[in-house]
């Protein structure tokens, strides 16, 4: 028998290189996501591990591979999977307990606790994912954690709520099966489903057919989808994307003298650029749409203080999602040709 889910409970967890995004209660499907958090780890220095610092243990050092067939995910059924509930006997091996464990293994540190630690706390930061792939499943397992337990509030010893997890198109079986193991073992899930990005936002958009364009932070990709189904032949994929345009951005920001002069050392910091460009300010101007004046400047707060850029900086940053500076890059226009 399947289980019956309440709306309110179901979980949404969209897997980024850049940011993660989660959300609870689907009972309004226009509903943005309640969490956004960066898809880094801080590993804590064990002589810090114990001294207060929100961390994470990982307790299961084993590799991450299926013991059962039956749990493996066919991502062209996209069926959901159900599992008995986890025994709470289990709470020795770390799978269903909500207490962090001291453990041989790193503790790690996520989201705004990371980035308000003391950085003689931390030994290092890695990124959990990179090019849409998972880098160590460990870090993600604990990082899935966090989102369950400390972002969502809810308990993985008594998990009652389904979970939909959103991933980029290029992962092959082998990564949903791991996704999969870590769902059942790492958080209780009773329920889950797991499907392509690009599929999802399809449906969004009301549609079963499409090409879907993700400019994501590593990697821009234009996937087909017909009738529901991902064309994995014909996806396309370019390194100019979000990261580029930061980087053109702050090299634009930087030839500006009277941005330049306003900050302390004559140089404009990379979070600055993060910032601004996240801020929406940065877009794409459409065609037919007015120049920007390169006399006209745009006010942007960061750090508490005020600044002043550039309007046509602002304007011509992103030009080189469609314009690449590098002459093997793809032309977007072109990767959309050959999808």
């Amino acid at each position: 028998m399947v289980a019956m889910h309440r709306e309110e409970s179901f979980v949404i967890i969209e897997l980024g290189s850049y940011m993660t995004k989660a959300m609870q209660d689907v009972t309004d499907v226009n509903k943005l996501p309640t969490v956004s958090i960066r898809s880094r780890a801080g590993i804590i220095k064990h002589e810090e591990a114990t001294e207060g610092i929100p961390a994470v243990s990982n307790d299961n050092q084993t590799p991450v591979e299926l013991k059962d067939a039956s749990t493996s995910i066919d991502s062209a059924t996209r069926e959901l999977v159900e599992v008995p509930q986890a025994d709470e006997s289990k709470t020795e091996t770390g799978l269903t307990s909500d207490s962090e464990q001291d453990s041989n293994g790193p503790n790690y540190v996520f989201g705004s606790a990371l980035e308000d630690a003391d950085a003689n706390t931390i030994d290092s930061t890695v990124e959990i994912m990179t090019n849409g792939f998972v880098n160590d499943w460990d870090v993600l397992s604990a990082f899935l954690r966090h989102i369950v337990t400390k972002e969502l509030g809810i308990r993985i010893s008594d998990n009652t709520s389904a979970f939909l997890f959103s991933i980029p198109v290029q992962w092959p079986k082998s990564d949903m099966e791991n996704l999969a193991q870590i769902a059942f073992e790492d958080i209780n899930a009773p329920t889950i489903m797991i499907m392509e990005q690009p599929l999802l936002a399809a449906y969004g958009n009301g549609g079963v057919t499409g090409i879907v364009i993700d400019m994501g932070h590593d990697t821009t990709t234009v996937t087909p989808v017909v009738d529901s189904a991902v064309q994995n032949s014909s996806i396309a994929q370019t390194a100019v994307s979000g990261a580029a345009v930061t980087t053109r951005l702050r090299e634009l920001l930087q030839a500006d003298t009277e941005t330049r002069e306003q900050f302390d050392d004559a140089s404009v910091p990379l979070a600055f650029a993060v910032a601004l460009k996240e801020s929406g300010l940065c877009a794409i101007q459409l065609p037919g749409s007015d120049a920007a004046d390169s006399s006209e400047r745009q006010s942007f707060e960061f750090g508490g203080k005020s600044y002043t850029v550039s309007k046509d900086v602002l304007a011509r940053a992103p030009d080189i999602l469609v314009q690449p500076t590098q002459a093997s890059a793809s032309v977007l226009t072109a990767l959309v040709r050959q999808a």
